[in-house]
Parts: C-alpha cells; sequence; structure tokens
C-alpha cells in the first residue's frame, strides 16, 4: 500500500467527497473499506486491478469496491470528483472495478457533493440522504457491460500478445500475433478467448478503441492523425468503428471532453 494516499475518505466510515487535483500521481492499496465512485473531470487515470486495466478519460466514472486491490496512475493535471460510499447503504452487484461514461446528472451530483466539508457530509442529513441516493444511482449508472477495459493476461504466451499489440498497435495482424507466441491461428483465437475474454479481432479491436480514447481525450491530436497512428487506413472506417464502440463520434468525443475541464469544477457560490 502507498504510504501517502489521495484517495482515501476524510470522515472515517462516513459517507463523503473530495476533489483531488493530481500531478503524475501514483498510489495503490490492498483495499479500502469503502467504495470509491470516481469521476474523471480532467486529464486521465490508468488503474490496475487484479483481474484488468482501465483507461479513465474525461467525463467517465469508475466504481473501485472496498477491499478491492488496485494501483492508481495519474497523468499530469488530472482532477478527479471521488465520492467515498458505505458498502452498506451501496450493494455492487458487479465482479471488480467497472467503468462508464459520466451522465450529466452522475457528473453533476459528484459536483456538488465535493462542496461538503467531511464535517457537512457527517452531520447534514440533506448530505446523508444525498449519498444514499448517489449510492443507490450506482447500479442504473453501472448496468452496462464493462467498458474500458483490457483484461490482465496470465500466461507467458498471451503477456507475449499483450506486448505485441502494445507495441505494433498500428500494424498488429493474426501472423504477426502467432509468429510472436508460437500459436496456431486457431489455438491463438481459443486461448484469447479463455484468457483475455475476447477473440483476436476483438482484443485488438478494443486496445485500438482505448488508445483513441486516450489521444483524442488529450486534445492533441487531429481525428485523422489519431486514427492513422492505430491503424486505421480511412477516416470514415476509423469513425464508424469508433462510434460503434463508444456511442458517440471521434469529433463529439474530443467536443464532449475538450469542455470538461472549464465546465465540470465550477462550484456554486
Amino acid at each position: 500500500m502507498s504510504a501517502d494516499r489521495k484517495l482515501v475518505p476524510l470522515s472515517g466510515g462516513r459517507a463523503s467527497a473530495q476533489e483531488c487535483a493530481l500531478d503524475a500521481w501514483e498510489e495503490s492499496s490492498l483495499g479500502d473499506e469503502m467504495h470509491k465512485l470516481v469521476c474523471v473531470v480532467a486529464g486521465q487515470i490508468d488503474l490496475e486491478g487484479s483481474s484488468g486495466g482501465w483507461v479513465i478519460v474525461p467525463n467517465h466514472l469508475v466504481f473501485i469496491p472496498a477491499q478491492r486491490p488496485f494501483v492508481l496512475r495519474s497523468a499530469e493535471g488530472t482532477v478527479l470528483h471521488v465520492a467515498h460510499l458505505r458498502p452498506d447503504a451501496c450493494e455492487w452487484h458487479h465482479e471488480g472495478c467497472w467503468a462508464t461514461p459520466a451522465s450529466p446528472l452522475a457528473r453533476e451530483m459528484l459536483r456538488h457533493a465535493v462542496g461538503w466539508t467531511p464535517e457537512q457530509a457527517r452531520t447534514l442529513k440533506v448530505a446523508q440522504h444525498f449519498f444514499a441516493a448517489l449510492s443507490h444511482l450506482c447500479r442504473e449508472w453501472f448496468s452496462k457491460p464493462r467498458i474500458l477495459w483490457l483484461p490482465v493476461a496470465k500466461s507467458p504466451e498471451m503477456r507475449m500478445l499483450v506486448a505485441y499489440v502494445r507495441d505494433h498497435l498500428a500494424d498488429a495482424d493474426l501472423k504477426g500475433a502467432c509468429a510472436v507466441t508460437g500459436l496456431s491461428p486457431r489455438t491463438l483465437q481459443r486461448r484469447c478467448e479463455a484468457e483475455l475474454r475476447f477473440g483476436w479481432r476483438g482484443y485488438l479491436s478494443e486496445a485500438r478503441a482505448l488508445r483513441a480514447m486516450e489521444l483524442l481525450a488529450r486534445g492533441e491530436n487531429s481525428v485523422g492523425s489519431v486514427a492513422q497512428s492505430i491503424g486505421f487506413k480511412s477516416l470514415s472506417a476509423f469513425t464508424f468503428a469508433f462510434s460503434r464502440r463508444v456511442g458517440i463520434s471521434p469529433s463529439e468525443f474530443i467536443r464532449q471532453n475538450g469542455a470538461s475541464l472549464s465546465g465540470s469544477i465550477q462550484r456554486d457560490a
């Protein structure tokens, strides 16, 4: 467990929330007593759990269950809104961490919650009811299949496959994957499905989608350059694949995430 921690409750075992401004921060835990509901307002976090890893970009939520080991790393300029929720008031219905796009309601509720001090969160009746409502809404917000997630590879062959995809994202193909792992195409497909929970094409597509979201969220690259960097030969093909996977077009994704910092961390007077 990290000696210095920033994502810890400030009010003991009571529900509370806080805004965390992080710069290239890393912390880990063997499991905390409270659930964490984290909204990325700006920047980016990489989260590692026992079963996989997540890249969380602005306007997305991640739920870290109580007693779940994790390692969290943030990029420069990352701002998080973090709610600490009591497990007895927030029954979690998935195995492990889960990520999802943050609805406008989720963003506004967390923005409001971080305005309370730990003392106010502990003593104000309205705050207690508010956190109870927030806890119940998590089931609805995280009802969709797992997204923004790549599983942990456990066998030597699958670790080689993951490294190959990471290092050759733009030109990775089945022939290269088989050469690196020493597996036949049929065996590679079977092993991917058994260990990574994706087929070969599915895993490659997921890795490319995550990288595209990461690059687009930074706002430093054009849609065309992002498409080319992850292996798409045409902008239209990338736009179609991204929209089908993420639910919005690349340009809309940039627009939403570009406005996240200025629109989400303003406080009510």
